[in-house]
C-alpha cells in the first residue's frame, strides 16, 4: 500500500505538521505510536480528510483496530466522496469485517473515479473469485492482465475462473502460456495438470507430469583400458 507522507513546508499548518510527525514515525518502525497520534489529530480536526485517510490506512496496518479503520475511512469517503483512495480503503476495511459485498461495491466506485488504480482492480478481482462470481471474475482478471500483461499470478487466477465458469478450452490455454515463461513454468505446469485430470484427461495430463520430472542425465560412454 502506497504510503502518502505530507511535505512541511514553511507555514505549514498545526495540523499538517503533525500528520508528518506521525508519518515520520511510522518509517521508523513505531506503527503504534503512530496511529495513536493520528487518532489524536482527528479527535482534534475531525474534519480532515487526509488525517481519516491516514488513520484509516496505518489502523488497517497495525490490524488492531479494524472497526475503527472503517469509520475513519467511511467519514474520510463522506468528506471526500470524489476521493478514490478513500472508496478503497473503505473497501479493504470492510473485507477485514466480512462485508464482501460493501468491498465489491466500494472497490467499483473506486474504479468508477479512477480507471488506472491497479491495486483496486486486483482486489476486485480476487473478490469476486472468492464469492464465486466468475463470469465476472473473469471479466476482472482480463482487466487487470490488459494493464498488467506480465502478472503471471493474475493469469493463473483467471486459468481457475474460467474453469470454474466452464470455460476449460480458455483455462487450459491460459495456463498453456505461462508454461512458456521461466518463472511461471512450474507452478503453471501443475495446475494444468489439476485441471485435466479434473476434466478427465488423464493421458494429457501424464504427458504435461512428466515436463515435471528432471531430465535424464546422460553417462559418457567408458573407453576401453588399453593395459
Amino acid at each position: 500500500m502506497i504510503l502518502f507522507v505530507v511535505s512541511l513546508a514553511v507555514g505549514a499548518s498545526p495540523v499538517d505538521a503533525r500528520l508528518t510527525a506521525a508519518l515520520q514515525l511510522e518509517q521508523e518502525g513505531q506503527g503504534a505510536e503512530a496511529l495513536r497520534r493520528l487518532e489524536a489529530l482527528v479527535q482534534t480536526d475531525p474534519t480532515s480528510e487526509l488525517a481519516r485517510l491516514e488513520a484509516a490506512r496505518l489502523g488497517l496496518k497495525v490490524g488492531v483496530a479494524v472497526e475503527q479503520a472503517l469509520l475513519h475511512a467511511e467519514i474520510a469517503r463522506s468528506l471526500a466522496p470524489e476521493n478514490p483512495r478513500a472508496h478503497y480503503l473503505c473497501a479493504l476495511a470492510l473485507d477485514e469485517v466480512g462485508d464482501r459485498q460493501g468491498a465489491i461495491a466500494a472497490l467499483q466506485v473506486a474504479l468508477t473515479l479512477r480507471s488506472d488504480y491497479p491495486d483496486a482492480r486486483f482486489r476486485l478481482a480476487g473478490l469476486l473469485s472468492a464469492q464465486r462470481r466468475w463470469p465476472e471474475a473473469v471479466a476482472g482478471w482480463r482487466a487487470v492482465l490488459e494493464r498488467s500483461p506480465t502478472a503471471h499470478g493474475a493469469r493463473q487466477q483467471l486459468a481457475l475462473a474460467l474453469e470454474a465458469s466452464g470455460a476449460l478450452q480458455a483455462a487450459e490455454a491460459e495456463l498453456e502460456a505461462l508454461t512458456h515463461v521461466d518463472v511461471a513454468r512450474v507452478p503453471a505446469i501443475r495446475a494444468l495438470v489439476g485441471l485435466l485430470e479434473r476434466s478427465g484427461r488423464h493421458a494429457k495430463a501424464a504427458t504435461w507430469r512428466r515436463a515435471l520430472e528432471p531430465p535424464a542425465r546422460a553417462l559418457r560412454p567408458l573407453k576401453a583400458s588399453t593395459r
